[in-house]
């Protein structure tokens, strides 16, 4: 279990227990409700959870508010149990298919419509008490998030693209080696792959978003918006660019054995490995070995991969350029230095 793991399992337990106590202080008398919106709401990051908790609340307001007229329908109009709480949830399942943050209105509507009568408190009265609670969990959530804004959230995000880096210099490594991978095999890695690509697209989003917050608390300018969102992004022109070498490999004229397949193939991984510790520890990055590859000349021991390795060292530049402004006070006139 890595440190981001059990500090989520954290987060998600104080949720369970504060969003219970809560609504217990409160006299709620179902406080479980509570419990299960704090866990829908809660996230691995804070900006994740911001995000959530926004589509939660907006979704639960729309829930609610349906859930409630079904209600009222139920018990002034005399419509069916089943044909209001049928009818209302699939009205609004079939619109969360069109708006994402919508996902959450059918379950708020359906907690709401499935109240029950409780001694002493009539029905309308148990739906809005359902209301409440399900508030109570969402701003449990997201307290217990706002505690964790001031973490290392930019850290864990470079670490988890140095990751990524590592993952595809250990490819590229395999796929100019002399033993080719099945097509099975091939599948499984470029899946693994835009697996890794999606999730650190998604941690993107909520490092952006935290740090965004992060500065308007502390009053500072919103200058570097969106950095780790444009990281990714360079990361995952970072991917095309290796597997090109593969594609080039499989139509080459030299036999895959070749010792200039096998140069390449460390050239390429040694840039990579060297991007991933430039992000983690600040050094610039050696891009030595593969420069020896960009010229498309006869001295190059591979003259028509140039256009590729020019591609794969344009982008790995322009990630640690990206990493560079980010990290000084001004981005003006900043350069980074390649070996």
């Amino acid at each position: 279990m890595n440190d981001a793991t059990l500090r989520h399992g954290l987060q998600l337990a104080a949720a369970v227990v504060l969003s219970y106590l809560a609504s217990d202080a409160l006299h709620m008398p179902e406080s479980f409700w509570a419990v299960m919106s704090a866990l829908i709401v809660m996230r691995p990051t804070t900006g994740s959870t911001l995000g959530a908790g926004w589509d939660r609340v907006r979704g639960t307001l729309a829930g609610t508010g349906l859930g409630l007229a079904g209600v009222w329908l139920q018990h002034h109009i005399g419509v069916g149990s089943t044909a209001a709480t049928l009818g209302t949830v699939a009205l609004l399942a079939l619109g969360s298919a069109w708006i994402a943050s919508m996902r959450s209105a059918p379950i708020a509507a359906l907690i709401v419509l499935s109240s029950g009568g409780i001694a002493g408190h009539p029905a309308l009265e148990v739906a809005g008490l359902r209301v409440v609670e399900m508030a109570i969990g969402v701003s449990t959530g997201l307290a217990i998030s706002m505690l964790g804004l001031a973490s290392r959230t930019q850290a864990r995000f470079d670490a988890a693209c140095a990751s990524v880096l590592r993952r595809i210099a250990a490819d590229v490594q395999r796929d100019l080696g002399p033993a080719p991978l099945t097509p099975e095999e091939k599948q499984a890695a470029a899946g693994a792959a835009r697996l890794a690509l999606r999730d650190l697209a998604v941690m993107a989003v909520g490092a952006d978003r935290e740090a965004k917050l992060w500065r308007r608390l502390r009053r500072r300018a919103q200058d570097g918006a969106e950095d780790c969102a444009r990281t990714a992004q360079f990361v995952a022109r970072i991917a095309h660019d290796a597997a090109l070498f593969a594609r080039l490999a499989e139509s080459a004229p030299l036999a895959r054995d070749d010792a200039a397949w096998t140069a390449l193939g460390q050239a390429a991984g040694r840039a990579l490995e060297s991007s991933a510790e430039s992000l983690e520890a600040g050094a610039p990055p050696d891009l030595a070995a593969l420069r020896r590859f960009a010229p498309a000349s006869p001295s190059s021991p591979i003259p028509w991969i140039a256009p590729a390795a020019r591609l794969l060292m344009q982008d790995l530049t322009g990630l640690a350029r990206l990493r560079l402004q980010a990290a000084t006070a001004s981005s003006a006139g900043a350069e980074v230095r390649i070996r």
